[in-house]
């Protein structure tokens, strides 16, 4: 195995969704050694997340001349398996959008962190977010969700309750389909202090909470804040911090701050 190629693993390891690398290496093994690149990329799971595609194919050339499918399968899963459990010493993660600092190594992209965190979502998905708007491609990864038997709330942004200063609702940039099948927050107005101007407070919060992983950003779900506007965020799988991040959201819909959208 060359060096090459393991720094090409190591790099795939590191961005890859543990859901996806599962099936992933599943395929692989049962390939016969003889099968074609072609058909190697044919066979393989797909991913919405263009930056771990590039890295799988980067690995799918270096192999396909020194191993064969199934111990590119072992060696996969022996890396991440090393992975996970250095992973669970650095409980966070540097996210960025925008521009990326000259002779550093570039942080994972907000929106690929999310994309992979839906696509491995195994029971409850919570966003919060001011604004949302051209949001397709994370509109299919939570339908899919959805159709595997996740749970979904939306604690959203409204024109109404902000008093205009939210031109667009949020709830607006989520297919019908997915709105039907998720539970759905507003923070009333009258809950909202005011500023000495006589505007209300806004729901500003950028989180997404997946099963045991928490995301804060400053970026909203807009097709500007993944793609063009310069955010930072974080992501947290540590229960230290995940585990009361969720006990405040949950306990503001305890308490009738955040309501259910009806």
């Amino acid at each position: 195995m060359s060096d090459d190629l393991c720094i090409a693993v190591e790099n795939l390891v590191r961005k890859a969704p543990e859901g996806w690398l599962t099936a992933t290496c599943d395929t692989l093994r049962a390939l016969p050694a003889s099968a074609t690149l072609d058909l190697v990329r044919q066979r393989l799971p797909g991913t919405y997340n263009s930056d771990l595609a590039y890295r799988m194919d980067r690995v799918l050339d270096l192999a396909s001349t020194q191993m064969s499918w199934e111990a590119l399968s072992w060696s996969l899963r022996t890396t991440h398996a090393a992975y996970r459990r250095w992973q669970a010493d650095e409980e966070v993660e540097l996210l960025w959008s925008g521009p990326t600092p000259a002779n550093q190594v570039p942080a994972r992209r907000i929106d690929q962190a999310l994309y992979d965190l839906i696509g491995d979502a195994k029971r409850d998905i919570l966003l919060m977010t001011f604004a949302a708007v051209k949001i397709n491609r994370l509109a299919d990864v939570l339908l899919k969700a959805v159709s595997r038997g996740v749970h979904v709330k939306l604690i959203l942004e409204f024109e109404r309750s902000s008093e205009g200063q939210l031109s667009f609702d949020a709830l607006k940039a989520f297919p019908t389909a997915l709105v039907a099948a998720a539970t759905v927050y507003h923070w009333p107005l009258e809950k909202r202090e005011r500023n000495l101007a006589g505007r209300p407070g806004k729901l500003h919060a950028k989180v997404a909470i997946v099963d045991d992983m928490a995301l804060i950003s400053s970026a909203n779900l807009t097709d500007d804040a993944f793609n063009r506007n310069l955010e930072i965020g974080v992501m947290i799988g540590s229960d230290r911090l995940r585990g009361p991040l969720t006990g405040h959201i949950l306990g503001l819909v305890r308490s009738g701050q955040l309501v259910e959208l009806r």
